[in-house]
């Protein structure tokens, strides 16, 4: 079912999902809790830049829309940056597509049309399937449910509402995020992209954390991504972790399989 292997390639890339609200959040009681807040971020981003580079798991992608639903089940291979190696898999083990990307350029092998297609993320063909807010270059970071290392000033701070922790607005290489932070546990709950109006463009949930790794770097077992771009929320349940994977960029190629055409992708 090629819409179904679609469906995979594009979450992957976090690009399926519906609509939202606006968090409900309260200002702090004092600059004093704003400054425990935002100590506590400090730390979680400390820890998070010695956190281990890479991951090895099995991989359950589900999209459910309101037109269609399905799930494809396969491994994932990431690497910071922006490294990424899907392989979707049939019910009986064997390759259905494989997706590989370095944030750069992009290959994906369609077994059933004996086609591989390659090109860059930059390519109409690619970016209309990639909603407003997504990088590539940030893969690794939105499946770890981490933000990429550099600068990042807290702009606003309130306590949540509706959910445990607090609403920082934020900003990351000059654009605007809005994230629910959980300085109890260590972790960001939700990932929020915002537009020049203030709008979330597009979220990723992370639920079931565990722990990974020496110093102990906790890791989302399951994803909810939603964009305003498109209708349906896909979910990636992450298992069986290979805790200290060791890949290279050598992991995120692969040679076209003889008889295979080679498609480039404008």
């Amino acid at each position: 079912m090629q819409w179904l292997r679609l469906a995979a390639l594009c979450g992957l890339l976090g690009v399926l999902g519906g609509c939202f609200a606006l968090p409900r959040a309260v200002d702090l009681a004092s600059d004093g809790e704003r400054d425990r807040v935002a100590a506590a971020f400090a730390r979680l981003r400390a820890q998070q830049n010695t956190c281990h580079c890479c991951i090895d798991v099995a991989v359950s992608v589900t999209l459910k829309g309101l037109l269609r639903s399905g799930s494809v089940s396969g491994y994932l291979q990431a690497m910071s940056p922006a490294y990424l190696r899907f392989v979707g898999l049939s019910p009986i083990g064997q390759p259905l597509m494989i997706l590989v990307t370095d944030g750069d350029r992009f290959q994906y092998l369609a077994v059933d049309q004996g086609k591989g297609y390659e090109g860059s993320v930059t390519a109409a063909t690619f970016v209309k399937y990639a909603p407003a807010g997504f990088k590539p270059h940030e893969s690794f970071y939105w499946l770890s449910g981490r933000l990429p290392p550099g600068e990042v000033a807290v702009e606003e701070v309130g306590r949540a509402l509706d959910a445990e922790g607090y609403w920082l607005t934020v900003r990351v290489a000059g654009e605007r995020r809005r994230l629910l932070f959980d300085p109890e546990v260590g972790v960001i709950r939700r990932h929020q992209v915002l537009n020049a109006a203030g709008d979330d463009v597009l979220e990723a949930r992370y639920e079931a954390f565990r722990a990974a790794g020496a110093n102990g770097c906790l890791l989302p077992g399951r994803i909810v991504v939603t964009t305003r771009q498109h209708t349906g929320t896909l979910v990636v349940v992450l298992s069986d972790w290979l805790d200290g994977a060791a890949l290279s960029e050598k992991d995120f190629a692969f040679a076209l399989p003889p008889g295979f055409e080679q498609v480039q992708v404008p």
